[in-house]
């Protein structure tokens, strides 16, 4: 396959990649496809033609081993590596994989908890950055990917600097104990660890993250990520992108809240103004993957024609609402991605906070359009980007040019990016004078990475370290 590839170095290129080919070849080799309505298998419409453009469900019907199906849904060979917002776009971490004898397929992961990690969050030079609580180094989390029916090991430890106890909290089904609200999975002292087993079902997007009490201050402090249940035979093929969307409240990295209770009489009757005074208000700065403005500075380079597809989450806390707008287009939307025809057509939608799903899509003109929250409180403060649009084998925009997306060979895992380094005047939040946080410091630096703190290096796992 002839592979093209063009660089200007003027900054870095952000590029969806899936590996659709390989369904492609699955099917030459003597799979078929299940067509469940024929309206849904017409043909895209050609270039040029404002229609809306038809749902497609077909699948693969035969079964796939579970390394095949791994190959198609882009998982990195890398789940090492703390990503930032160019390899968190694309990046799947599939776990450590076992075949059991009776042919379940098990899946390990490690989430590796930290607190007092600093992570820039505004693109600015100088930049602000908060010391966050992180899972694996980064906020967000890793993006865990597994099939339905997969058995799923997920073992967190909670390192032993940590001055809060931790939890893990998966919206999903699963048993109570598997929770992470009771007993030992409630409840993770520093330096302890738990092993949350399930049976991943119904396939959907799912986010995970810390339930300790204040909820909202553990997750406004960087504890949450996705988990990606694919259904047993792979959706449609398309080009593939997370989106997670976040804020950062500072009042609260400033001054832990406390947990938030109705009043008690006694409070009412000593202090009524105290007792009844407003919460931590909503937040200061936005984003979408982590840093603010991000995808205005970097845009995704998309190509017209091209079916994509993004599993979408809000964890914004602070703000009852949040919203996702698509400039110049229109989009399927599936809720949670429990289904796979979807039950919308628009170009915006509203999301409550936990919300999910999947959004599917494809341009017909090029040009440069933008996507951001149709609140503009919220657009203002980061949660702002953009596409760059080109026809196929084209290369974007000066603000993000580089390989052409049709030329690249698949699979192919992300490759970890280097931004340039962006001084950080300052960290807000609670900082620990120990050895580990000074060596967070010190890897951060070292590697020029504005946007992550990788802190694998600072403490030492006692089993493989897994994401």
């Amino acid at each position: 396959m002839f592979v093209s590839a063009v660089f200007l170095i003027v900054t870095s290129v952000l590029y969806v990649t899936q590996p659709s080919m390989l369904l492609a070849s699955a099917s030459a080799q003597g799979n078929t496809v299940d067509n469940n309505n024929d309206n849904y298998s017409r043909q895209m419409s050609s270039p040029g033609a404002v229609t809306k453009p038809p749902i497609n469900t077909n699948t693969v019907s035969v079964p796939l081993t579970a390394a095949a199906y791994d190959r198609i849904k882009g998982c990195s060979s890398d789940q090492h590596t703390p990503t930032n917002p160019v390899t968190y776009l694309t990046h799947f971490s599939c776990g450590h994989v076992n075949i059991l004898s009776n042919g379940t397929v098990l899946r390990k992961f490690l989430l590796h908890i930290q607190e007092n990690v600093p992570v820039t969050v505004t693109p600015d030079n100088p930049s602000v950055g908060v010391n966050a609580w992180v899972f694996n180094g980064t906020i967000p989390g890793p993006t865990m990917r597994v099939t339905q029916g997969d058995h799923v090991q997920i073992t967190v430890w909670n390192d032993p600097a940590a001055k809060h106890a931790h939890s893990l909290h998966m919206h999903s089904i699963h048993s109570g104990d598997m929770d992470g609200m009771m007993g030992p999975a409630g409840n993770i002292p520093p330096g302890g660890k738990y092993t949350y087993n399930f049976v991943a079902q119904p396939y959907g997007i799912y986010p995970y993250h810390c339930h300790m009490q204040p909820v909202e201050s553990h997750i406004n402090h960087g504890l949450y990520g996705m988990i990606i249940i694919d259904p047993s035979k792979p959706r449609p093929q398309a080009k593939e992108m997370v989106m997670m969307l976040n804020g950062y409240n500072l009042v609260d990295f400033k001054k832990e809240m406390d947990p938030v209770a109705p009043p008690t009489v006694a409070q009412l009757q000593k202090n009524f103004s105290d007792a009844t005074q407003q919460d931590q208000g909503d937040n200061q700065i936005y984003s979408v993957n982590g840093v603010a403005f991000y995808y205005r500075d970097n845009p995704i380079h998309l190509v017209t024609g091209q079916k994509y597809r993004i599993y979408l989450a809000n964890m914004v806390e602070f703000d009852p609402e949040n919203s996702f707008h698509m400039h110049g287009n229109m989009f399927y939307y599936v809720p949670s991605g429990s289904q796979l025809k979807p039950s919308m057509y628009n170009d915006i939608l509203l999301l409550g906070q936990g919300d999910r799903g999947v959004i599917e899509f494809n341009y017909t003109f090029p040009g440069v359009f933008m996507f951001h929250a149709h609140i503009n409180r919220i657009t203002d403060r980061g949660w702002l980007g953009f596409f760059d649009v080109t026809r196929p084998r084209e290369m974007g925009t000066m603000s993000s040019m580089g390989k052409d997306i049709e030329s690249l060979v698949f699979p192919t895992a992300p490759e970890p990016v280097t931004t340039s380094p962006t001084p950080t005047s300052l960290i807000i939040g609670q900082q620990v004078s120990s050895p580990k946080t000074e060596a967070a410091l010190t890897t951060t630096k070292e590697n020029n990475n504005t946007t992550t703190a990788s802190s694998s290096s600072s403490s030492s796992s006692p089993f493989p370290f897994l994401q």
